[in-house]
């Protein structure tokens, strides 16, 4: 039972618990398995736009993509830049909507799929990445609206809805596709106050259809959101625990999992505590088996270099108004150190395509260039059936997350299980 819920919560929760009984066979399925669409978010900003606009070029010939829109000043001037990128819009499909969210994959739908090719969508709850239990500020309208996309796009899709009060969001999920789903603890908690670990995961694993749980424990710092900084001079701005930024499935048995090079742990704090951070994954990882008590594989991916990536600031009295909370550790002229989102394991897969970051760029040291390179190597070897096409998110990066936050695939209406690659 949920820890000091409200009444009425708990017999949502009992409700549908009793809707959904032992005969439902309704899966998570993995995101290698086809698919039938992919939405792509709209960022309304040229520079984050044109990151879109590569994601689109990169994969509509090979599935269908959907765009929410709220306006239709937002669809003809995105269709104007996407026309220039040479992409042709009539085969994409736009979706009217109450609002065009930046981010598609974490309010919007979560697909379930069973054995006679039918499909569902979870709804789960919304609080806006946890931010009214960091700021204190309760959800606003648009919140609230954001927070129905999945039952709106069930709507448009005309799919049942499996609805569960539990916060998640589709960013924090990770699944193998045969009955393993992971996570991290600290944010599962942190989105669910009122809850213990066990009551969580006994509602994700019901709603997913999966039967056993990984949990990592701690999110990274440089995915971490609070108030002011985070840690000497140095703060970002991410999901705030997103498993899609650390450790990932690309085959039932097979884990990436982020690794920060020997050279660049103590070169700032945050790569400092999160080494540890993923040191304590990997050992996680290192023991956790799947449903049929084999261990994972798991293999090492790059991490960008924060310090090549970080925005300095020179603090004043204006780039204090415009700093989302108050700085009162540093002094106006003093230098604040700003991480985007950066991070290579915020992929995407898609019918014949991996979408994998790249930021090397002229002036940056050439270790980056290197794991450009070496990232590509490892996941062609991982997809060899699938074209590998990296593309440098870091413009949306800047906004908290990467190509994997700003699309959301829908499985094909398939009746077995297929391969990974």
């Amino acid at each position: 039972m949920l820890k000091s819920a409200k009444p009425a919560l708990v017999l949502l929760l009992l409700t549908y618990t009793v809707q959904v009984g032992a005969q439902d066979t309704f899966r998570m399925p993995a995101e290698w398995e086809p698919q039938e669409a992919v939405w792509v978010g709209i960022f309304h900003r040229p520079g984050r736009e044109r990151v879109s606009a590569a994601i689109i070029k990169s994969i509509y010939k090979q599935v269908q993509v959907r765009l929410n829109f709220q306006a239709d000043s937002t669809k003809y001037s995105f269709n104007r830049l996407l026309n220039s990128f040479q992409i042709d819009t009539t085969k994409l499909q736009w979706i009217l909507d109450s609002v065009s969210f930046n981010w598609p994959r974490d309010p919007g739908p979560q697909f379930l799929v069973n054995e006679k090719g039918e499909q569902k969508v979870i709804d789960f709850g919304w609080n806006d990445y946890g931010s009214r239990f960091i700021t204190g500020k309760k959800p606003g309208r648009i919140d609230n609206i954001i927070g129905r996309t999945d039952i709106r796009m069930a709507g448009f899709l005309k799919l049942p809805v499996l609805s569960t009060p539990v916060v998640a969001e589709g960013g924090g999920l990770e699944t193998n596709g045969r009955g393993v789903l992971m996570s991290i603890e600290e944010t599962a908690l942190q989105r669910n106050p009122d809850m213990t670990l066990p009551e969580i995961e006994k509602e994700y694993l019901r709603v997913t259809g999966c039967s056993k749980m990984i949990w990592l424990k701690r999110m990274t710092l440089h995915d971490k959101s609070v108030p002011g900084l985070l840690v000497g001079n140095w703060t970002s701005e991410g999901a705030n625990g997103h498993i899609d930024e650390v450790a990932r499935f690309v085959s039932p048995n097979t884990i990436l999992l982020a690794k920060i090079d020997a050279s660049e742990r103590k070169k700032n704090p945050i790569s400092q505590a999160d080494d540890e951070i993923l040191k304590e994954d990997y050992e996680i990882l290192r023991k956790a088996t799947d449903i049929n008590g084999k261990p994972f594989t798991i293999i090492r991916i790059p991490y960008p270099d924060l310090n090549a990536h970080a925005i300095s600031y020179l603090l004043d009295d204006d780039m204090r108004k415009n700093f989302p909370s108050p700085i009162p550790h540093l002094k106006n002229g003093d230098t604040l150190k700003f991480v985007p989102a950066v991070s290579y394991m915020n992929f995407m897969i898609t019918n014949g395509i991996v979408l994998v970051p790249a930021y090397w760029k002229e002036g940056m040291p050439l270790r980056e260039k290197e794991k450009d390179e070496e990232v590509k190597k490892i996941f062609e070897k991982l997809f060899p059936n699938r074209k590998i096409i990296q593309i440098n998110p870091y413009s949306i990066n800047g906004g908290g997350g990467g190509i994997h936050c700003a699309t959301l695939q829908q499985p094909k209406k398939l009746s077995k299980v297929p391969s990974p690659n």
